[in-house]
């Protein structure tokens, strides 16, 4: 994924919502690294032979991934928003 400019954007409305964006979603990803983490654990341990349980860890890493996605779409919506397109 794409990084975004450290800098607050130029719009006000931007100024206001930034902080607070950017605040919430790293806050968010630290758990959701640890939830990763013990889950690229768990893949290690776990004996093929646990389908249920490896078919939940499949789902449980799919759904941090979709967390991740839905808080960088965010920040960019709210990096870009009221942005002119760009001739």
């Amino acid at each position: 994924m794409p990084t975004l400019a450290p800098d607050i954007p130029a719009n006000p409305l931007q100024q206001g919502v930034w902080p607070i964006m950017s605040v919430l979603v790293h806050d968010l990803r630290q758990p959701l690294s640890v939830i990763d983490a013990c889950a690229d654990y768990l893949n290690l341990v776990l004996p093929a032979t646990d389908h249920r349980a490896r078919q939940q860890l499949e789902l449980l890493q799919e759904q941090v991934g979709e967390a991740n996605r839905i808080m960088h779409e965010a920040l960019l919506k709210v990096h870009y928003a009221d942005v002119p397109p760009v001739s």
